[in-house]
């Protein structure tokens, strides 16, 4: 059974690996792990009473911008891990949020870094997240990677690896594409050979503009079946050309 523990800090959450969140060798999908972050970010929020059905009260909601996933070791079906979370401040327009994933034993076993912004609804302009969050409070907060997270720079080749068209089911409370959607074709874009002998070490994804139910949308790697440790993702709208995101992954 789950098990939570919610204070003014930090939000921990406990529980087990279902069979609906493993890949075909029994371990712990990358878009589940992102899931289980994006939700326990959302429950410690509202814990604080920054929440999304508050911030809705003002025509505002917290949208995810960067994300960082490191993973020291992949938890398989069954396993119990215990998730932490914790506000890390603010930066200019972006409120920042940490989070550790331990084992059973209390072994860290996944880091992840994300930066967030403050969104009007109506306007679709960010807001300063200091009307909503006491910064201060949280400037000195522990940070789980040395760096912050940063703008990332792609290479990738002119034609596209995959094509998409965005359903219903691709689509979030906030009316447009859910950010993990993105993630799960970022990773299925890759070759099949790399993906059964190569494990995902880091992800890295800049969020940078959303995609709506119908739109058509383009996936642009330099992912192949070499030993290479680093491949570079975009994607597009196939009409617009606008950038919807980009990341880059580190293999094991």
């Amino acid at each position: 059974m789950d098990t939570l523990e919610i204070n003014q800090t930090k939000f921990t959450k406990t529980f087990r690996i279902g069979s609906f969140d493993t890949d075909f060798n029994g371990r712990v999908k990358l878009t589940s792990i992102c899931n289980y972050l994006q939700e326990i970010a959302g429950m410690h929020a509202d814990a604080l009473n920054w929440g999304i059905d508050k911030l809705m009260q003002q025509n505002l909601s917290w949208v995810l911008t960067r994300l960082k996933v490191k993973v020291i070791d992949y938890p398989k079906w069954m396993d119990e891990i215990t998730i932490e979370t914790w506000p890390t401040g603010i930066e200019g327009l972006f409120g920042n949020r940490d989070f550790r994933i331990l084992d059973k034993h209390g072994n860290t076993i996944i880091l992840a870094s994300s930066s967030w912004l403050i969104i009007n609804i109506k306007s679709k302009r960010p807001t300063r997240p200091h009307s909503i969050i006491d910064g201060d409070k949280y400037g000195n907060a522990e940070k789980v990677f040395e760096t912050p997270l940063q703008k990332l720079n792609t290479d990738v080749p002119e034609n596209p690896t995959l094509s998409i068209d965005v359903h219903f089911s691709d689509i979030d409370i906030n009316q447009h594409v859910n950010n993990v959607k993105y993630i799960k074709w970022i990773i299925d874009s890759c070759p099949i050979e790399k993906l059964r002998s190569g494990l995902i070490d880091e992800l890295e994804v800049n969020f940078l503009h959303e995609a709506k139910f119908s739109d058509q949308l383009n996936i642009y790697n330099n992912c192949n079946n070499s030993n290479d440790r680093e491949s570079h993702f975009v994607i597009r709208n196939n009409k617009s050309n606008v950038e919807n995101c980009r990341s880059i992954i580190k293999w094991k």
